[in-house]
């Protein structure tokens, strides 16, 4: 309930409508949200502990390849579609202590997670 998570938005207008329902679905359930505008800078927010969680659909390997390496070393849980690697289809990263919740919370939502 007291994690800032941060999060993106795809173009497509049919993937930004799908993001906003599990926005709304979220936003309840957590300090707040931010948008920064670039995953790789999110990722870093979550390695430096100014964001708690991101989580994004869509991304491609360059948006967050670098990223997710210095969160991972950083020590978050970063994981993909269904407890897997992320991927392009579906990346979370969070501080160990909020991960699991945000998950759940995200499936209970209708992401892959």
């Amino acid at each position: 309930a007291g994690a800032l998570v941060g999060t993106g938005f795809g173009y497509a207008a049919d993937r930004r409508l799908a993001q906003a329902q599990v926005l709304t679905h979220l936003l309840p359930r957590v300090r707040d949200i931010r948008r920064i505008g670039a995953a790789s800078l999110d990722l870093c927010a979550v390695a430096s502990g100014q964001l708690d969680a991101f989580y994004e659909r869509g991304l491609n390997p360059w948006d967050h390849a670098a990223g997710a390496l210095i969160a991972r070393e950083a020590g978050a849980v970063i994981t993909g579609p269904r407890g897997g690697r992320e991927n392009g289809e579906f990346l979370v990263a969070a501080a160990p202590s909020v991960h699991e919740d945000l998950v759940d919370t995200l499936r209970s939502a209708g992401e892959p997670s």
